[in-house]
């Protein structure tokens, strides 16, 4: 309930599915939908349900018969609080300040103390898109397949700080990175920890630990063998992190079928669409 509280207050402007497509069509500005008489379901009924579908991953159907509703009623309900709480919690702040993370710093980061943030990209499958111009920005020679990209960053203990839009999949993890806004984060008394795919010393004011490349030596020497597997045990926790959320989408996108992710683009937003185009091959 305590969620319930925080989002409460903010509930009536939420706009509706319908009225935003709608609004779309006429080209009108969208204007946020009020409470009526001809909404089935009382707000906290609607986020109850929203949760069972992202919890349970139950069907619109069988959704439709627990709540009295039609299954179409459970489809705009669930798309218009997906956009919803997309909107709300991403204007929540989730980035730590310096002192916050030197708080929580763990031991094993007794070498790299100024780490501020680990980061790292990860990509979803999606549905191959029937522009031809579309599909060349999105495959990914990495997946073989038409592909969104995003950057997920997290603090040494673990927290989650930073979380960029999705991005198509043929961009590099370096312009991803300029693109995702996590340059203007960074001061100089912070550092952050990379992969050798993050060319961004040249982006950053601030320090990079990214493991040291061979070049043209025919033997790495030895503190640069101490210095790689040094980071690699300290970033393997931010893969950890990206691999608990992939799997939660696994189970949901196996459960539910309706369940879809509709990225755009152009303007780099990633939203939850459901039961509109689909992505046919599911997640990474």
């Amino acid at each position: 309930m305590a969620f319930w509280w925080l989002i409460e207050p903010s509930v009536h402007k939420m706009v509706r599915i319908t009225r935003a497509r709608a609004a779309a069509k006429k080209n009108e500005e969208v204007t946020r939908s009020c409470v009526s008489g001809r909404q089935v379901l009382q707000p906290i009924d609607e986020f109850f349900l929203f949760l069972v579908h992202l919890s349970v991953g139950l069907k619109e159907r069988d959704l439709g018969h627990r709540f009295g509703i039609h299954s179409s009623t459970v489809s705009r309900v669930v798309s218009s609080w997906t956009n919803y709480l997309y909107t709300f919690l991403g204007s929540v702040c989730i980035w730590l300040s310096p002192e916050e993370v030197k708080a929580n710093l763990p031991a094993v980061f007794s070498n790299f103390p100024d780490t501020q943030v680990i980061i790292d990209c990860t990509e979803f499958k999606c549905q191959t898109p029937s522009s031809l111009l579309l599909q060349s920005e999105m495959y990914s020679r990495y997946k073989s397949h038409c592909t969104v990209k995003g950057l997920i960053g997290i603090a040494p203990h673990g927290a989650v700080t930073f979380v960029s839009s999705l991005y198509a999949g043929s961009v590099s993890d370096k312009e991803l990175f300029k693109r995702s806004g996590l340059a203007e984060l960074l001061t100089e008394e912070m550092a952050v920890m990379v992969d050798k795919g993050f060319l961004i010393s040249d982006c950053v004011n601030c320090k990079v630990y990214c493991p040291p490349f061979l070049s043209r030596k025919s033997q790495m020497p030895a503190h640069h063998v101490i210095a790689t597997q040094a980071i690699a045990r300290l970033r393997v926790h931010v893969e950890r992190v990206i691999n608990q959320r992939k799997q939660v989408l696994r189970w949901h996108h196996s459960t539910n079928s309706d369940c879809k992710y509709q990225p755009d683009v152009h303007s780099g937003m990633s939203v939850i669409q459901l039961s509109e185009q689909g992505i046919s091959e599911g997640l990474a």
